[in-house]
C-alpha cells in the first residue's frame, strides 16, 4: 500500500510536469495541471500526518510528530480508562454475559468422544497428585472447620424433621423397619445372646438355685421368650398392617413434627450439637473419614485395569446429555456461570485495568509504535491515496472556479 500511494504522488508530479511543458497549446493542460499540482500537495500532506503518528517525518524533530511514542503512557492510562469504562462496567458486562450460553457449549463438548475421552484420561493422570494434596493435614483440618461451620449455621432440628417426613411419604421408614426386625431377630438367635439371658434369668431365680433348678428353668424360660420374640418379629414382619407398624407410622410423624415446630425439641438438638461440638476432638472422625474417603479414591485411580478413567468418561458424557436435556439445569448453569464471571470481574476490575496500563507504560516506546503501525499502517496508507484522490479534484475544481471568475468582462477590466 506505500508502493500504491507513492506512485500516486510520482504519478501526480509526471503529470504536473507535463501539463507544464505544454500548458500553452491548450486550455485543458491547465487544468490537469492544476489537478496534479493539488494532488501532489494532498499527498504529501497526508503522508506527513500519517508518518507523524509514529515518527518524524525525514527525522526532522518538528513539534506534534510521533505522537504515538512521545504519548504513549498517556495512550495507555486512556485505554485502560476507555476498557474500564465500556468493556468492565457492570451494566455492560451483564448484556454481554446473558448472551453466553456456556450450558450449550458444555454440552456440545461434553458430547463428543474424544472430548470426554481426553478430560478422563487428563483426571486418571492428575487425581493421584490432587488426591495427595488434599490429603494433607491442613486439607483435613479446613474440611473439619467447614464442617462446624456448616452444622452451626444448619437448623439440624428443622432438616431432620424434613428427612424424617420424606422417608414417611415414600415409605422407606417401613424398610429401615423390616431390617431393624430382621436384625433383631439375628440377634436373639445368637447363642452368646441366649447364654447372657440364661444367666440373668438364673441370677433372680435364688431360691431354685439350693435344689439345682435356676440353671434348668433360666433356659426353659430363655427359649421361651426367645421363641416369643421370634414369633411376635415375624408377625409384624408378615402384616403389613400390624399395629406395630401403625405405632411405628403414628411415632415417626409426630417425630418429624416435633422436630420442625417444636421450640423445645429445635433447643434440645441445638444442644446436643453444640455440646458435641464443644468436645475435643470432635473433628476426629470427620478428619479420619476424610483421609479414608482421599485413600480409597487415590488407589482406585492407580488401578491399571482403567475403570477409574471408564468412570470419568461415563460420568462427563452423562452430564453433557444431562445438559442437553434438561432445559432447566441449563438455565441453572448459566446463571451460576454468569454469576460467577460477572464477580470476578468486578473483583479484578482493578487489577484488569492496571494492568492494562501497566504494560502499555513497560513496553518500549518504539516497539509499540511499530507494532501499532504494522496493524494499522495498511488502513493509514489509504488516506494517503484518498489524499491524492481528493486533492486532485479539489484542485480540478479550484482552478476550474478560478477560470470561470476570470472570465467575466467586470473582473478582467478591474484586473487591467
Amino acid at each position: 500500500m506505500k508502493a500504491v500511494a507513492l506512485g500516486l504522488l510520482f504519478g501526480a508530479f509526471a503529470l504536473y510536469v507535463l501539463a507544464t511543458a505544454m500548458e500553452g497549446r491548450h486550455l485543458a493542460w491547465g487544468y490537469l495541471g492544476a489537478a496534479a499540482e493539488a494532488a501532489m500537495v494532498g499527498a504529501l500532506a497526508d503522508w506527513f500526518a500519517v508518518v507523524a503518528l509514529f515518527r518524524h517525518p525525514l527525522g526532522l524533530p518538528v513539534p506534534h510528530t510521533a505522537i504515538i511514542m512521545a504519548n504513549k503512557d498517556r495512550l495507555g492510562d486512556q485505554l485502560a480508562r476507555f476498557l474500564d469504562e465500556h468493556f468492565l462496567a457492570p451494566d455492560h458486562l451483564a448484556l454481554s454475559l446473558a448472551r453466553v450460553d456456556v450450558s450449550s457449549a458444555m454440552s456440545d463438548w461434553l458430547q463428543r468422544d474424544e472430548n470426554t475421552q481426553r478430560l478422563a484420561s487428563w483426571m486418571r493422570e492428575a487425581a493421584p497428585g490432587m488426591l495427595e494434596v488434599l490429603d494433607q493435614t491442613a486439607v483435613r483440618e479446613w474440611a473439619a472447620d467447614l464442617a462446624r461451620k456448616v452444622l452451626e449455621r444448619v437448623e439440624l432440628a428443622t432438616l431432620g424433621g424434613q428427612a424424617l417426613e420424606a422417608l414417611v411419604a415414600h415409605q422407606h421408614h417401613q424398610q429401615w423397619l423390616d431390617q431393624l426386625l430382621q436384625q433383631l431377630a439375628d440377634w436373639a438367635a445368637q447363642d452368646n445372646v441366649q447364654e447372657h439371658f440364661t444367666d440373668a434369668i438364673a441370677k433372680e431365680l435364688r431360691q431354685l438355685k439350693y435344689v439345682g433348678l435356676d440353671q434348668a428353668a433360666a433356659r426353659l424360660a430363655t427359649r421361651k421368650l426367645v421363641a416369643a420374640l421370634s414369633t411376635m418379629l415375624d408377625e409384624v414382619a408378615q402384616d403389613a398392617v400390624h399395629p406395630m407398624r401403625k405405632r411405628f407410622d403414628q411415632w415417626m410423624i409426630e417425630t418429624a413434627e416435633r422436630l420442625q415446630h417444636d421450640q423445645a425439641w429445635q433447643a434440645r438438638v441445638a444442644l446436643w450439637r453444640d455440646t458435641w461440638l464443644a468436645q475435643p476432638g470432635w473433628q476426629t472422625p470427620i478428619e479420619k473419614g476424610w483421609h479414608e474417603l482421599m485413600l480409597k479414591l487415590r488407589d482406585e485411580a492407580q488401578q491399571p485395569d482403567g475403570r477409574w478413567q471408564s468412570k470419568c468418561a461415563e460420568l462427563a458424557a452423562m452430564l453433557g446429555q444431562r445438559l442437553k436435556d434438561d432445559a432447566s439445569l441449563r438455565d441453572w448453569v448459566n446463571v451460576q456461570a454468569r454469576q460467577v464471571l460477572q464477580t470476578l470481574l468486578q473483583v479484578n476490575r482493578g487489577r484488569i485495568v492496571g494492568f492494562v496500563s501497566e504494560r502499555v507504560h513497560a513496553w518500549d516506546a518504539r516497539e509499540l509504535s511499530d507494532v501499532l503501525e504494522s496493524h494499522i499502517g495498511r488502513d493509514l496508507q489509504f488516506i494517503r491515496v484518498n489524499g491524492t484522490v481528493v486533492g486532485a479534484m479539489v484542485g480540478l475544481a479550484l482552478h476550474a472556479v478560478t477560470m470561470g471568475v476570470l472570465s467575466f468582462p467586470a473582473v478582467q477590466a478591474w484586473l487591467h
